[in-house]
């Protein structure tokens, strides 16, 4: 496992050039990826592999309805004015609209109905994962963990629901993070419109 002192530090859009099956994001909010020419690239690359299957995107929506939503957005962006966080809500569902139209056989984006508890990026079997703060330095600029995984075999067990006797302990740990992911793709379909809305597979 890796510990580093912001995302930067992960290469994340290099990871997503080489992505070979699938990669999903659960972050919240991409505003920032669409101000990002790498990252962009990076997903782009992707994408157009014939062996990328697909890109799942669990996002936070402008407008929601969770009894959650505004405590969050203030933890997610502390110190941020109501209008400026509206404005990249707005952003990110562009940026993932337009993501989705380019690539719909791809592309599935979920509405976040579970709050969420970390960042993660998946690509993979590379779990990435920073923290939500109450804190003027936001999360791309916290500590970020990466650990290696067989994340296939991690979703097997968030469908049955069991982790299986013996495990071990890092492979419980990564399998709580691809519990999160796994769990917040079941509590909400695709956005109307955006993506196939297939369950994991």
């Amino acid at each position: 496992m890796k510990l580093v002192c912001g995302v930067g530090e992960l290469g994340i859009p290099a990871m997503f050039a080489e992505a070979k099956r699938r990669i999903i994001l659960h972050a919240a909010v991409y505003g920032p990826f669409s101000k990002s020419e790498v990252h962009i690239q990076g997903l782009e690359k992707a994408l157009s592999r014939p062996s990328l299957k697909r890109l799942d995107v669990i996002a936070v929506q402008s407008g929601g309805e969770n009894g959650w939503d505004n405590s969050f957005l203030n933890a997610l962006r502390f110190g941020i004015s109501r209008q400026s966080v509206a404005d990249e809500l707005e952003l990110s569902k562009s940026f993932l609209a337009e993501l989705a139209e380019r690539h719909p056989e791809k592309v599935n984006v979920y509405p976040a109905s579970n709050l969420p508890c970390l960042p993660l990026v998946i690509v993979d079997d590379t779990i990435c994962f920073g923290q939500y703060a109450h804190s003027c330095v936001h999360a791309p600029q916290g500590f970020w963990g990466c650990v290696e995984a067989d994340v296939e075999k991690l979703f097997s067990w968030a469908e049955s629901g069991t982790v299986p006797q013996g495990a071990s302990a890092e492979e419980v740990a990564a399998f709580r993070l691809v519990s999160d992911c796994s769990r917040a793709m079941k509590c909400s379909g695709a956005i109307e419109g955006v993506g196939n809305g297939c369950a994991w597979a």
